[in-house]
């Protein structure tokens, strides 16, 4: 859009003549924002007469086939709404919008518009509301909101269930919202539980699978009968083909999906489960244990210890139930062994140092991408509530340590970013983060914490990579205690690893479990 073509900015507040001209600039601005309230209720007020002329003149037959196939909208309408939706990242905005109303002329626009980004940026919108946790609780208590947003689950549109997802899994990580919204997956638990597998299986979006594993996971690792309820072969399944679908483009979904089979592991119906369709998860816990393994070394385990956790564990449920698993272990890839005694050797070695603590897998106020599917973030909204829960359920193991590596927050669009609606919208000429100026220029005299920062980060370092080597050692610990020499080349695939790798292997078992030092020097049979 050519720049004449746009409203013009608002005078500077220093160039105004008089105090009736600021007075009456100021009081069109949205509190503690450059934004304006005219421009925000306008938009509004447009976008509900859009959806209504959408079916103005049209018959049955008419209807029937927007409803079916979707319709598009104006250009200028999107890029207003793109700017709104961007604007809605501002929790001051976010709360003006609430208490106008807003919540219920996007409902009404849910329900009744065939216009596919329309329903996406509506959804958009009150997914960035919700990360206020006040007003998240106030959706969360609207009935007609929860179920209109399970029932989008639905819906054909990859944009906006990636939108409605990360609305649900938001709401989830408030513990004020969480049981409102976990009673009314309750409720409509096959519908909701059918709707979720059915986009793991057939989606071939990235970015959805993303946000649906995100929510899967999320559901699972708070809801224990949720869990025994969802722990069916269909939802392994549904997993598994995923799987294939992100393990190349978006691997830090593979932590994701890993974890999802971790949770299962913690319950019996799980573990029945899991064992049940040992050879669909075997590829896949194996294949990413080797890829940890390039050329049989392994370089650091650092940001991956949760995600070989999650893997290890289930391949200790795996192999440990039954002697015939434990072969199919051996068998799918003889190297598996040696890699994790590799792997148990790199958490041992590893030295801590500098590292960015760890981000829970929390959704973030998200900004509309043109052109491009939108995705979902992490956020520091409510990460206590969400880590803490992880935390209880997996015993420390949270899925998602690549996502909170590569998943960022700066996924801005460049034809729809909060400049153009200081600069389109009628508002203040000001600094794209209003806010952030706010901060610099009230900043005090800056202290140097680098040295807190760092005590901190090598913490966060030797208490993951301590707990990645406590489930490894209970992994071979286990294995040893149920080896039967007549059913399995156990020892001698164990034996055949790096000399320096099987003597920290009996070293470590020295300290711990001396008396299973016998079985590797057990003999096997034949």
């Amino acid at each position: 859009m050519a720049s004449e073509d746009r409203n013009p900015s608002p005078p500077p507040i220093e160039v105004l003549d008089n105090d009736d001209d600021i007075e009456i600039l100021q009081a069109d601005l949205i509190e503690g924002t450059a934004f304006s309230k005219k421009w925000t209720l306008a938009t509004l007020l447009k976008l509900g007469k859009e959806v209504e002329k959408e079916k103005e003149g049209k018959d049955e037959k008419e209807a029937a086939e927007a409803n079916a196939h979707g319709i598009d909208i104006s250009e200028d309408l999107e890029n207003d709404l793109c700017r709104l939706w961007d604007m809605s990242t501002n929790m001051l905005v976010s709360k003006y919008l609430e208490e106008w109303k807003t919540v219920d002329i996007l409902l009404d626009v849910i329900v009744k518009s065939n216009a596919p980004r329309v329903v996406e940026i509506a959804m958009g919108i009150l997914g960035n509301m919700a990360c206020s946790p006040p007003i998240a609780l106030n959706f969360s208590e609207n009935k007609q909101l929860r179920d209109l947003v399970l029932a989008t689950l639905g819906s054909s549109d990859a944009r906006t269930l990636i939108e409605t997802t990360r609305l649900i899994t938001t709401c989830l990580s408030m513990q004020a919202s969480q049981e409102l919204w976990l009673s009314a997956i309750s409720i409509g638990e096959k519908e909701v539980f059918d709707k979720l597998c059915f986009i793991l299986q057939s989606s071939t979006n990235c970015d959805l699978l993303h946000a649906t594993s995100n929510l899967v996971d999320t559901v699972l690792d708070v809801d224990e009968e949720i869990l025994n309820d969802w722990a069916t072969t269909t939802l392994i399944q549904a997993v598994t083909e995923a799987h294939k679908q992100v393990i190349k483009e978006k691997p830090e979904v593979v932590s994701m999906l890993l974890h999802i089979l971790n949770i299962l592991s913690t319950t019996d119906t799980g573990v029945e489960t899991l064992v049940e369709t040992t050879e669909s998860i075997l590829p896949l816990v194996i294949g990413y244990i080797s890829s940890v393994c390039e050329q049989d070394d392994v370089m650091s385990v650092r940001g991956r210890e949760h995600s070989i956790s999650s893997a290890v564990s289930v391949l200790d449920v795996l192999a440990n139930t039954s002697p015939p698993n434990l072969d199919a272990v051996l068998k799918h890839n003889p190297k598996t062994l040696p890699h994790l005694l590799c792997i148990l050797a790199a958490a041992k070695d590893t030295s801590p140092g500098p590292s960015e603590p760890k981000k829970a897998m929390i959704e973030q106020p998200t900004l509309p991408k043109n052109g491009e599917e939108s995705s979902s973030s992490p956020s520091d909204i409510a990460s206590a509530s969400q880590s803490d829960k992880k935390t209880e359920v997996s015993q420390h193991a949270p899925g998602g340590d690549e996502a909170s590596q590569d998943s960022s927050v700066a996924e801005v669009s460049q034809n729809a970013t909060v400049a153009e609606v200081s600069k389109d919208a009628s508002m203040a000429d000001v600094s794209q983060d209003a806010s952030a100026t706010k901060v610099t220029q009230n900043a005090p005299v800056e202290v140097d914490d680098s040295d807190d920062e760092e005590i901190e980060c090598v913490a966060v370092v030797t208490k993951e990579s301590n707990f990645l080597t406590d489930v490894l050692m209970e992994f071979f610990c286990n294995l040893l205690e149920n080896h039967d020499a007549g059913t399995s080349d156990l020892i001698s695939c164990i034996n055949s690893c790096k000399k320096e790798h099987l003597d920290m292997l009996k070293q470590s078992l020295t300290e711990t479990n001396p008396e299973l030092l016998q079985v590797l020097d057990t003999k096997p049979s034949g």
